[in-house]
């Protein structure tokens, strides 16, 4: 009966699960009511959810490369989010459907760039991204881990991540090119899962456990690092092509000031650093359950306002106002995102519980 009951089959949590339906539901509602193209809010979600599972990815394998007792406390949380990586894939049939309603190279591509940006490549592309994402979360995910592994999924992430972020982000404005886009991205996307993770493990970091609120406070440390090397990345990408004055190059940038577009610019650098950054120096902020998941709540709103400023503004010409069909598809991705994220983590978490005593002396290595 024990054994029996140890694999049996998680269910799918209720509130995700209403959440997903009402939002797949009202965004379907808004589409036939005349509410405007759905398409450009879809995108956004996605792709806001698909960085929340490469970073938890990357995070993962950092951690079982180096070790440390902040990966043992994270790893739960971490683990929750590999999960997600073959629904994301079903969730992407709606875009994968409807590209042309999404990217405007779609049959005509610009002249010199129609080796990259075709058809066929980038469906082949998209293909090897979620083989090799869906193979290394299911090898990161396992008890039995390794720091060969790791050294093994850091040149895969790194590749997959930056081309990603180049064919299915910056190809929205297929005449714009930057360099530090892809690692741009990922810094981001490393930080949103950070703050996922620092959510899920601040309730039990209370006084009654002091060594995990320790790890708490590593993680807050980490956060604030990973912030600093986002702003860095942000502004380097600015000022080079605002030195360059080249018009391929400023147009991403004007488009993204023009039209209300500015007010978001300015509310994701204030949520995702100016505002962060002095609390995080603050070492009680850190070793505060309540003050560092009001960080990361902070952190990761300005993530998805990142995302939906880099997104958005390319698919909805003219109009920075945000709509229903956001919140809607939030609602039903992030629903189902959510929902097995939870229906796939404690059947792991059970499995590692043991070692999560090992993040109260610091000496909790990822790689065992």
């Amino acid at each position: 009966m024990n054994r029996a009951a140890s694999v049996a089959v998680p269910s799918f949590p209720a509130p995700p699960l209403v959440a997903a339906l009402a939002g797949a539901i009202l965004l379907v509602a808004h589409a036939y009511a005349g509410g405007g193209p759905w398409l450009p809010s879809y995108a956004f979600a996605w792709l806001f959810l698909l960085g929340l599972s490469l970073g938890a990815m990357i995070l993962a394998a950092l951690h079982d490369l180096t070790g440390g007792g902040w990966g043992v406390a994270a790893r739960p949380a971490l683990v929750a989010a590999l999960a997600a990586f073959p629904v994301l894939a079903v969730l992407a049939l709606p875009l994968a459907l409807r590209p042309a309603g999404v990217l405007p190279w779609w049959g005509s591509a610009p002249l010199g760039q129609a080796w990259y940006l075709n058809e066929g490549s980038f469906a082949a592309r998209a293909l090897v991204y979620f083989a090799i994402w869906v193979l290394l979360a299911w090898l990161l995910r396992r008890p039995a881990r390794s720091a060969g592994l790791a050294a093994i999924a850091f040149p895969l992430l790194a590749l997959t991540t930056t081309f990603s972020a180049i064919d299915w982000m910056m190809s929205l404005s297929p005449e714009w090119h930057s360099t530090a886009f892809g690692l741009l991205c990922a810094s981001g996307q490393t930080c949103a899962a950070l703050c996922l993770a620092i959510l899920a493990v601040a309730p039990g970091a209370g006084a009654n456990h002091p060594q995990l609120r320790e790890r708490l406070h590593d993680l807050g440390n980490l956060l604030l690092a990973l912030i600093l090397v986002w702003a860095y990345l942000e502004y380097m990408q600015f000022l080079i092509i605002w030195i360059e004055d080249l018009p391929d190059e400023t147009g991403w940038y004007r488009e993204r000031i023009s039209a209300g577009w500015a007010a978001w610019a300015a509310a994701g650098f204030l949520l995702h650093f100016a505002l962060p950054l002095p609390l995080l120096l603050w070492r009680r902020v850190k070793r505060s359950s309540r003050a560092l998941g009001a960080v990361a709540v902070l952190v990761l709103s300005g993530c998805a306002i990142d995302v939906y400023w880099t997104v958005v503004p390319n698919l909805r010409a003219g109009s920075a106002v945000p709509r229903w069909s956001d919140l809607f598809a939030l609602m039903a991705i992030g629903g189902c995102w959510l929902g097995w994220a939870m229906r796939s983590g404690p059947a792991r978490a059970r499995h590692e519980r043991p070692v999560l005593e090992e993040a109260g002396d610091g000496a909790g290595h990822g790689a065992r």
